[in-house]
């Protein structure tokens, strides 16, 4: 994705479509001294509690009242919230000395390093806290702001240790032929009521599979599926 901005506060975002159907989410705030696009897409691969991704991509300039900007923008991305509740959101722009972090302080703040100069103007936020790792890289073209580069920060997992049992043909034989050589008279002799009986049967039984069915220990993955 890339996101351009220009002298007459026009900004444009250019989505590589292979993998993506973008959808243009209108904003009724819009206005030319208030440039913001905001697309919706689902991408070839996503978390399974998103169905789809936002991109709000914001221009603040230096002329506006920072304070109201911020407020009309965190109340549209709130509707956004609301009105696509399983849709992952992310902001990005030049947010000049703006931050949205003081009118939504449930949003995250991704870019840390200077975008133009000695100054981070450029900013990405989403509700994800340590989702991005952001990297600077070469302007594009004539742009004086460093292009941004962000990679999802992924937590990886040890393999775990698990003991499982091993259900096998001759194994579930064996347990067929020791439940068949069970003696039930002798559970209701021993037992007073059904919740006594219950307990009596579920027990044997347990038994008797941890006695036959015999168990290995194997090696599972984070993303495998047992």
């Amino acid at each position: 994705m890339h996101i351009t901005y220009s002298r007459d506060a026009f900004i444009s975002i250019s989505l590589h479509n292979t993998h993506l159907k973008p959808l243009l989410i209108p904003d009724p705030s819009w206005n030319r001294l208030r440039p913001r696009a905001h697309r919706k897409f689902r991408p070839f691969y996503l978390p399974q509690e998103f169905t789809s991704v936002i991109v709000n991509t914001v221009y603040i300039p230096l002329q506006v009242n920072m304070d109201t900007e911020l407020c009309e923008l965190h109340e549209a991305l709130i509707q956004f919230q609301v009105q696509h509740r399983d849709t992952a959101l992310i902001v990005v722009g030049d947010f000049n000395s703006a931050n949205l972090k003081h009118a939504g302080p449930n949003l995250y703040q991704h870019i840390s390093f200077p975008t133009r100069g000695k100054r981070t103007l450029d900013h990405c936020y989403n509700p994800y806290k340590n989702s991005y790792k952001a990297l600077a890289h070469p302007p594009f073209g004539k742009s004086d702001h460093a292009a941004i580069f962000l990679i999802p920060k992924y937590k990886r997992e040890t393999p775990v240790q698990r003991e499982v049992k091993r259900w096998t043909d001759q194994s579930v034989a064996a347990l067929q032929d020791a439940l068949g050589d069970a003696n039930g008279d002798m559970f209701w002799c021993s037992t007073n009521d059904v919740s006594e009986l219950t307990e009596a049967v579920v027990g044997y039984i347990g038994k008797l599979v941890d006695d036959t069915i015999p168990r290995a220990t194997i090696k599972t993955l984070p993303n495998q599926m047992l």
